[in-house]
């Protein structure tokens, strides 16, 4: 037995000795190879648990978040407020304004109070009033405004809104300037029609002069300026050719007098434009009609009219014009007429002294005028404007001794300015006015007008 065992174990042998040697070298494994393998598997193996046991302190940091999670109380997301909102509020709100400093030179006496950022006419000489210069820096026509805009109506309506304030209130202390309410409306559109309401720019007048003194020729051919109003918007879509636009609506022109008719004033506009020849046009016709129930006359409430026309034509993107001209009388709150308060002359059989006739019944004082503007831009960075302006009164009246005075026949100015943005924030301006005032008992002054100003728009 033992023999027949050690004859397998031999044969055995024979045969794996004689398989390894049938291979080729660079298929046989050596006793080192196999120690070198074992030695790699004992290293994997070790790293495995490692990154298992990782695993493991994970899974045990999330559940203890989790737990920690289920105790405490849920608290709701607060929503993103909308892109340019600074305030949390639901709407898109942009704040917007500059800060300007004026530095205005008269060439005549204009009185304290009177040299003001507004000045649209040469002052009545007087014997303590005359011909010395006078000249004043001021911040009063800085400005501060937002832009509203509310999330769209669930039938496709888009509500807007702005608000805007200066400090242009008069103050005989210098340098101490109250606010000043400009624009608060609020505008809700649709494709075809809008509705606006609140205080906003006299829209029987629409049209501008791009002065650099926020006086914009008032009283010096340029009609209407801010007031509470609502009117209705109505897009009437293409007519030969052009888009016509009209608006229907009442205004308070925030005078006693007219407040106390008991009704606003009606005002209307209609807008046609069309590119004419190459030649972007717009054309635009305008009208109020109120009354104004006069001191001492509870009854007699006289009449406060107008009627606008406009033109704008833009020849290129360096080349426009405009003009705008208007005719009406009871004007004095719309900056048309004298700047006293005497827009009505005393008629036979009423009586008052000098210093009350502005309360005595009376007519409203005719008035028309207007104002032409050309503006060059020969660069993006310059822009120059060259315009003309006439307030003329109605000479044909039987004016009182003291309405003369204060009545003038005719208000007539023209102008020039230059404007430079030095980038796209800051603009430095200058510009010359000069004025021609004459009144209905002959006075006569002259005024030559300086201010240049420097802007920081945001």
């Amino acid at each position: 037995m033992g023999k027949i065992l050690k004859t397998v174990i031999a044969g055995m042998m024979v045969v794996v000795l004689s398989c390894t040697l049938a291979l080729p070298a660079s298929a046989q494994v050596t006793l080192d190879d196999v120690l070198k393998r074992v030695e790699a598997l004992e290293k994997e193996n070790a790293s495995l648990k490692a990154e298992v046991l990782t695993l493991k302190d994970k899974q045990s940091a999330q559940e203890t978040k989790i737990a920690e999670v289920q105790v405490k109380p849920t608290v709701p997301a607060v929503p993103a407020a909308p892109a340019g909102n600074f305030l949390k509020t639901g709407m898109d709100i942009s704040l917007y304004g500059f800060l300007k400093a004026d530095a205005i030179f008269s060439s005549r006496d204009m009185g304290t109070s009177n040299l003001t950022v507004t000045q649209t006419n040469a002052q009545r000489p007087t014997a303590t009033n005359g011909d010395d210069p006078q000249a004043r820096i001021t911040g009063q026509d800085t400005r501060l405004g937002l832009k509203l805009k509310a999330p769209d109506l669930d039938n496709g309506g888009k509500v807007t809104g702005q608000f805007e304030m200066d400090f242009g209130n008069s103050n005989t202390s210098q340098g101490n300037y109250t606010p000043r309410l400009r624009l608060a409306f609020a505008q809700l559109d649709f494709d075809k029609w809008g509705v606006n309401a609140g205080q906003n720019w006299d829209m029987f007048a629409p049209l501008g002069p791009n002065t650099i003194t926020p006086g914009v020729l008032y009283r010096a051919g340029n009609l209407g300026t801010r007031h509470p109003q609502a009117h209705i918007i109505n897009k009437w879509g293409e007519f030969f050719g052009g888009k016509v636009t009209t608006k229907l609506g009442i205004i308070d022109s925030e005078d006693t007098a007219q407040e106390d008719s008991g009704m606003p004033v009606a005002a209307a506009y209609a807008g046609y434009e069309k590119n004419i020849l190459g030649v972007l046009s717009t054309f635009g016709v305008g009208g109020i009609y109120g009354r104004s129930n006069l001191v001492g006359k509870g009854t007699n409430n006289e009449g406060i009219y107008a009627t606008t026309v406009g033109m704008t034509l833009k020849f290129t993107d360096w080349l426009a014009f405009k003009t705008e001209g208007f005719g009406g009388a009871g004007l004095n709150k719309f900056y048309g007429g004298p700047a006293q308060t005497y827009d009505r002359y005393t008629y036979s059989g009423t009586t008052g002294t000098a210093s009350t006739v502005v309360d005595n019944p009376g007519k409203p004082i005719p008035v028309k005028g207007g104002f032409a503007e050309l503006t060059l831009n020969p660069t993006k960075k310059l822009e120059s404007n060259f315009g003309i302006g006439l307030d003329d009164v109605s000479k044909n009246l039987a004016y009182t001794t003291t309405e003369q005075a204060y009545v003038w026949d005719y208000n007539k100015t023209y102008y020039t300015n230059l404007k430079y943005s030095l980038s796209k924030d800051l603009l430095v301006g200058i510009e010359y006015q000069k004025f021609y005032t004459k009144w209905m008992d002959g006075a006569r002054a002259s005024d030559n007008r300086v201010e240049s100003s420097i802007c920081y728009k945001f």
